[in-house]
């Protein structure tokens, strides 16, 4: 068995090609909603850190009234976050979704291309099988 380069060749080029629709298809959309993702989660906790510093530094100075409005501005930064991780998760969830779509399309898509070229080496087998066959029966 010899290696055909011209096998080899389409090979590389495929995966190249493949790297690159999973690069732009893929890759690339998934990390911006991640990194988008981050960036609300880290703007949140900051949020949370501050409000929570203000509390401590000013529980002893300030009145009810003034502890009320920060416990409120806390519970609205904590359901910020809630909310942010509830829309994180689904666009992950999305994400992962259609990532195993695609998978399973390139999957799909290599099986028919893999069957395709199995047709051809078959016919071109036979092809050669017969042509050798009738070599032998004349010669």
């Amino acid at each position: 068995m010899t290696i055909q380069l011209s096998v080899t060749v389409w090979t590389v080029i495929c995966f190249v090609l493949l790297m690159l629709i999973l690069h732009n298809l893929l890759f690339k959309p998934v990390l911006a909603v991640m990194d988008k993702r981050n960036k609300r989660i880290e703007n949140a906790k900051i949020k949370k850190a501050e409000i929570e510093k203000i509390q401590s530094e000013n529980d002893s100075v300030l009145s009810k009234k003034k502890k009320a409005f920060l416990e409120a501005q806390l519970k609205k930064s904590t359901e910020e976050i809630e909310e942010i991780r509830a829309n994180s998760k689904l666009a992950t969830q999305k994400a992962q979704e259609q990532r195993l779509r695609m998978v399973e399309e390139y999957h799909l898509k290599i099986d028919s291309e893999q069957s395709e070229i199995l047709s051809v080496l078959e016919a071109h087998s036979v092809s050669l099988a017969s042509s050798f066959a009738d070599s032998l029966v004349k010669g």
